[in-house]
């Protein structure tokens, strides 16, 4: 298979930036691909800022959320007035060979209870030396996707946030319209809690977690994950995740 993203170049280009922007680099375990390196810095302005978290890559077939992740790096004054953690490059294998699976065909987003995968092991590791966050987003795509939409588990700030942030999100592509999107009931691109339940039942009680069910039971009460459509320009998609992290951000401050 032809190789379509080189984790180890990516990895490369993303420890310069961090070290030149003062991040703390930290390596969950690493892959026949490369390393994971995960990056944490405490705010530069303010004496009290809110923390987010933000991951991408668990999914080796969807590339706009990494490529957003270290564009904003680029950026020294983007996370300022943030306490942040990121982990930019959940699965470097899966990456590696376009694959949405890691090595083992495992489905990492859905390996945060029972898991198996040595990758989400280490995750958790970290994420247990880790305390709350005010929010969390998760920059996915969607293979097949004819526009952006995103998941919502928001209970503690603005009810009207998820709109707020797929509309950023819409200059940039398209808002996927549809009244249901992955069988489950959406308004304008979001699909929110209340739906989930609605379709699935208690969440918590689902056999399989992905990272954002894990992070909502232990580590936040508001988290997002965004979804560009692959279709559409890479340009374009990295610009909407990035309009989708600054209006969460917007919201925390």
């Amino acid at each position: 298979m032809t190789r379509f993203f080189n984790p180890e170049a990516y990895v490369a280009r993303l420890e310069e930036v961090a070290k030149a922007n003062r991040w703390a680099i930290k390596y969950l375990s690493r892959c026949a691909a490369g390393t994971r390196p995960w990056l944490q810095r405490a705010a530069i302005l303010g004496p009290v800022a809110p923390s987010l978290y933000l991951s991408a890559g668990i999914h080796g077939d969807e590339i706009s959320g990494p490529m957003a992740l270290l564009k904003m790096l680029r950026d020294r004054d983007f996370f300022v007035d943030f306490n942040v953690t990121i982990f930019p490059i959940l699965n470097p294998d899966g990456l590696a060979q376009n694959l949405r699976v890691n090595a083992a065909s495992i489905d990492l987003n859905r390996d945060y209870r029972n898991t198996k995968s040595d990758e989400i092991l280490s995750h958790i590791e970290a994420l247990k030396t880790l305390g709350k966050f005010d929010a969390a987003m998760m920059l996915h795509e969607d293979f097949e996707g004819i526009g952006a939409y995103l998941y919502e588990l928001n209970d503690r700030l603005e009810p009207d946030l998820g709109q707020k942030i797929i509309t950023a999100m819409g200059r940039h592509v398209p808002i996927d319209t549809r009244p249901e999107i992955e069988d489950v009931p959406a308004r304008n691109g979001v699909i929110s809690r209340k739906e989930l339940l609605a379709k699935h039942g208690k969440i918590e009680d689902r056999p399989e977690w992905p990272e954002a069910l894990y992070l909502s039971v232990h580590h936040t009460q508001v988290s997002y994950t965004t979804e560009t459509p692959k279709p559409f320009p890479l340009e374009h998609r990295i610009e909407a995740q990035i309009a989708a992290v600054r209006t969460l951000m917007s919201a925390l401050r």
